[in-house]
């Protein structure tokens, strides 16, 4: 079996987060959680064909939470294809409210990611995987970030 580059490059992002950074971030309270991030319609493009996936077979779908409702999903199969495009791996922090309407306050820091039957909330940042504890510390640090900005605006508790 022959691997796509997209595909080789998928299972490098997924080896240095699945070796390094998640057990890094089980130590610090994160666990895997049993909601799964769905996929959404920005996860295909359109082609003469039909619509199409972005993500490959080797696409995992386990998010990670250390306070409900607020997950992390690490999203290994978006982002460009060139020689050292391992190094980069996009974050995202979902809110799993589905069709939840979010309060002005923090409505510019989340995005909707929608689904085929409504949307979710999400909050996406890049990391740089060459040094996975600086990539640790960033998500740890910009999870708290918008636990305190959703507790704030009165969305959890």
């Amino acid at each position: 079996m022959t691997l796509s580059l997209k595909e080789k490059i998928e299972l490098m992002r997924q080896g240095i987060i699945h070796r390094y950074i998640v057990p890094t971030l089980e130590l610090r309270g994160f666990l895997v959680s049993e909601w799964k991030r769905p996929i959404s319609l920005e996860d295909k493009i359109l082609r003469d064909d039909g619509w199409k996936a972005i993500y490959t077979n080797f696409t995992t779908w386990e998010t990670y939470s250390r306070n409900a409702p607020l997950h992390v999903y690490f999203n290994t199969f978006y982002g460009d294809i060139h020689e050292k495009a391992y190094r980069v791996c996009f974050v995202e922090f979902i809110l799993n409210k589905h069709n939840y309407r979010l309060p002005p306050a923090v409505t510019g820091i989340f995005t909707r990611l929608n689904v085929e039957n409504g949307y979710y909330w999400k909050h996406k940042i890049p990391i740089n995987l060459d040094v996975p504890e600086s990539a640790v510390n960033d998500i740890d640090s910009r999870y708290d970030e918008l636990l305190l900005a959703l507790s704030r605006a009165k969305v959890i508790d």
